[in-house]
């Protein structure tokens, strides 16, 4: 069956789904890793957070400004995006900006009446799951997707009704988001639309392909989706037989089976039965490294931790601040023995302590929690062709570009980095040449492909250019990452 969307390049093609999912994507053919299972050049809509408006291109959404082109011009209509034409709907509402889901639907209402989509792709729009019935019941959404609606319809002046643009609303957005989890944020799909992202995988927006949100929810994924611009990809983390269902995942599956399904019912209204969450708590997600009887301890350490993660999150909280309380959470979880690394909130606090580190120049440490992250827990969570990995590789290259430079010692840290002797040069060529190798089976975008290989040949050709090729110098290599494997083992020790 053909997509018959001239902007859409697929090995799949809609089906009913089995055990009441709906429908879904099936593939047509055999799927290597990191092939493109859906390509989509033109987004049905696409919107930035209204944060984002100031420093991300609303023409290519950022993909510009990764080759380091950042000369943005407001629009002379709306004087609020950047990069557009005149735009004379949020001219007339300047200068209130409204919310990015707000401003999708406007601009999806805008399209329909102007005839700027195709009849296939309001059918599989308009065939998408709106959980109207759901949202019925709780009156807090209901009034949000009706609120929304009147105000689109006002600002429009569309002749579509008041039901019609609601019902619209419904497929956009979905209801509200449940309490932040550990991992806090922003979920990957919201009903029906996704988080926009840059190609390095930094949250700008709202994005919806009715094609691409054929695709069903599965903790047991075997696709991933990345942006590139205004383009979507959803590449194969795994390899997918023909007649094989396509999955991604709605959340960030890392977590206990606990959690995945209370959010996954909260907020996507079902109860998830995939492979992974059969295995109940027999998982990776839920095992501690010894068997636990007692739990009480646990309990109370998950729950510093977290109490610490969230207090480290506060809008009043300093940089310095929030480092503290991210690092009392490490030593929370560290205290007890049997918690391993990769085991939420573990991991989600290592991470969102390296964002601090480096929103506080605090690059020395940054490297540090970067570099257990590549080496202890990635490895656990992701396999090698997943994109999140191959973003965490990137940050730790982009450290090891600073630290090679020369660095300042701080006689406060735990840890010195002089002590352990690195040459980080070695390091920097060891993790590109490692991430260039992959780029053939991974799910990242051109555009981060791209960026990896450019850099990999420039750092390869320094180093040829003092008649040394590190690809022949193994032993030498592996000495200098023996000592970066000594510098991690030394960190999670002083956690």
């Amino acid at each position: 069956m053909s997509t018959s969307l001239p902007s859409v390049t697929t090995k799949t093609e809609p089906r009913s789904a089995p055990d009441g999912m709906g429908n879904g994507l099936f593939a047509t053919s055999n799927i290597k890793v990191g092939e493109d299972v859906v390509h989509a050049r033109v987004p049905f809509v696409a919107v930035l957070d209204s944060p984002r408006l100031e420093d991300t291109c609303s023409g290519c959404f950022g993909k510009k400004q990764m080759g380091g082109e950042t000369d943005l011009k407001a629009c002379t209509g709306c004087r609020v995006v950047k990069y557009c034409d005149r735009c004379p709907i949020f001219q007339k509402l300047k200068p209130m900006v409204l919310p990015n889901n707000a401003r999708a639907l406007l601009r999806m209402v805008l399209r329909t009446g102007r005839g700027k989509y195709s009849a296939r792709e309001l059918e599989i729009f308009n065939n998408l799951e709106t959980h109207m019935g759901q949202i019925q019941e709780i009156q807090a959404h209901l009034d949000r997707v009706n609120l929304t609606a009147k105000a689109v319809k006002e600002y429009s002046l569309s002749e579509m009704s008041h039901e019609d643009i609601a019902a619209y609303a419904a497929r956009v957005s979905g209801p509200l988001s449940p309490k932040h989890s550990w991992l806090t944020g922003d979920f990957q799909l919201d009903l029906n639309s996704f988080n926009l992202t840059t190609a390095l995988y930094d949250k700008i927006g709202l994005y919806l392909h009715p094609y691409a949100s054929l695709i069903n929810h599965s903790c047991d994924y075997n696709a991933t989706v990345g942006f590139d611009g205004e383009e979507i990809f959803v590449k194969a983390v795994k390899p997918i037989q023909k007649n094989e269902q396509i999955f991604i995942s709605y959340i960030d599956t890392t977590t206990p089976n606990e959690v995945r399904r209370k959010e996954l019912i909260e907020r996507y209204f079902f109860d998830c039965q995939c492979s992974k969450c059969a295995k109940g708590k027999d998982s990776p997600e839920d095992r501690f490294s010894v068997p636990v009887e007692d739990t009480s301890a646990l309990e109370a350490a998950e729950r510093q931790a977290l109490e610490l993660m969230q207090s480290a999150s506060a809008d009043d909280a300093k940089p310095d601040e929030a480092i503290a309380y991210l690092e009392s959470a490490l030593n929370a979880l560290h205290r007890v023995s049997n918690w391993p690394l990769h085991r939420q909130p573990y991991a989600s606090i290592r991470d969102q302590l390296i964002v601090s580190l480096l929103a506080g120049n605090k690059f020395n440490k940054a490297f540090i929690q970067a570099a257990v992250r590549y080496l202890r827990v990635d490895p656990e969570l992701y396999s090698p062709a997943h994109p999140i990995r191959q973003i965490h590789a990137w940050i730790l290259a982009k450290l090891a570009i600073y630290i090679s430079q020369g660095f300042e010692p701080s006689p406060k840290d735990p840890i010195q980095l002089q002590d352990f002797e690195i040459n980080f040069h070695y390091i920097l060529w060891y993790i590109l040449a490692d991430l260039a190798s992959k780029q053939l089976e991974s799910c990242t975008v051109p555009s981060f492909k791209q960026l990896v290989g450019a850099n990999f040949a420039q750092v390869h050709n320094e180093f040829k250019s003092h008649g040394i090729d590190p690809s022949t110098q193994k032993a030498v290599v592996s000495a200098e990452w023996k000592k970066l494997e000594r510098l991690v083992q030394c960190a999670l020790d002083t956690e």
